[in-house]
Formats: C-alpha cells, sequence, structure tokens
C-alpha cells in the first residue's frame, strides 16, 4: 500500500491527515495502534517531527530501522519496544518508559532522555553522544562497551545502577565504580 493511502483507512478525515506531522507513517502507525489495540510493526517508517500522544501505547512496538529523528515522544510508553537500529537523533523522551526495550545500534544523538525509565533497556552500540539523561532511571540498562563520554546530565548514581564494562567511556567528570563494572543485574 502506498504511503499516499494511508489516509484512506484512517476514520478521520481532511486535510491535517493527509500534510504534516499526521502523513507520516510511524505517527499514523502509532494511531491505528490506539484504534485497534493491536501491536504495531512500524519497521522502516519516518516521524519527522511529529508527536505522539503520550497515552498511545506502543509497548513491545517493532519500530526497527524507524526514522524518529525530532521526534516528541515525552512521556510515551514504549516498553520492550524494538528500537534496534532506529534514528531517534534529537528526539524529545522525557519521562518516557523505555524500561527492557532494545536500542541496540539506535541514533540516540542530541536526544533528551530526562526523567525516563531506561530500567534494563539494552544500548549496545547506540550512538549516546551529547544525549541527556538528567534523572533517568539507568538501573540495570545494559551500557557495556558504549560510549557516554559527551553523555549530558548522568550522576554516579546512575552509573553505578547501570550495567557496565571496562570498554564503557564515561565522562571526565565520573569514575567508574569500583573495578569499572557495576554489580547491578
Amino acid at each position: 500500500m502506498g504511503r499516499q493511502y494511508l489516509h484512506i483507512w484512517l476514520p478521520i478525515q481532511g486535510p491535517r491527515w493527509r500534510t504534516g506531522s499526521f502523513a507520516r507513517p510511524a505517527t499514523i502507525c502509532a494511531v491505528l495502534a490506539a484504534l485497534v489495540w493491536a501491536v504495531p510493526d512500524c519497521r522502516g517508517l519516518e516521524a519527522g517531527a511529529g508527536s505522539v500522544r503520550n497515552d498511545v501505547a506502543l509497548a513491545g512496538a517493532d519500530l526497527r530501522g524507524a526514522d524518529l529523528q525530532g521526534a516528541d515522544l515525552k512521556g510515551a510508553n514504549l516498553q520492550e519496544a524494538q528500537l534496534q537500529g532506529a534514528n531517534l537523533q534529537g528526539a524529545h523522551l522525557q519521562g518516557a518508559d523505555l524500561q527492557g526495550a532494545n536500542l541496540e545500534k539506535a541514533q540516540l544523538q542530541g536526544a533528551s532522555l530526562q526523567g525516563a525509565n531506561l530500567q534494563e533497556a539494552n544500548f549496545e552500540g547506540a550512538d549516546l553522544r551529547e544525549t541527556f539523561f538528567w534523572q533517568a532511571n539507568l538501573q540495570g540498562a545494559q551500557l557495556q562497551g558504549v560510549d557516554l563520554s559527551g553523555a549530558i546530565g548522568l550522576r554516579p548514581q546512575q552509573i553505578e545502577s547501570a550495567v557496565i564494562d571496562e570498554k564503557t567511556r564515561l565522562p571526565d567528570y565520573l569514575r567508574p565504580p569500583g573495578r569499572g563494572r557495576s554489580t547491578a543485574r
């Protein structure tokens, strides 16, 4: 089904649904998920600067490779979502619930994860340059081998609760806990 025909399947008509952020396939997928209570398979989609309502549950969503650059996902429920290789550069994920999400090789450069729940999230190979982590819950987050040297707002308590290894690069102002490994699991 071509991108231009997706509006036919939506129960709401009008020019707002055919242009702007609502015409983005990832946003349409999120709306459809809310309407039919199904887990979407939104791989390879774009969101642009669109916004997803925080009450839309995308828990377990398959968003591998999705282009969500600059997307407004504040407070979104993305528990256990599959976001491998997704482009989340500059995305607004403040207060989002990403518990157990797979963000392997995701592009998160410049994203805001302020106050986000990142418990048990997998960040293996993710680009976290200039990512904002103020008050994010990193308990059990998989940060082995990840470059956090340019991350913003990280606190020692967050690092101590995450799973890191000797290859994890931390900002200069943080020292690795113990021998460079967290005991969190």
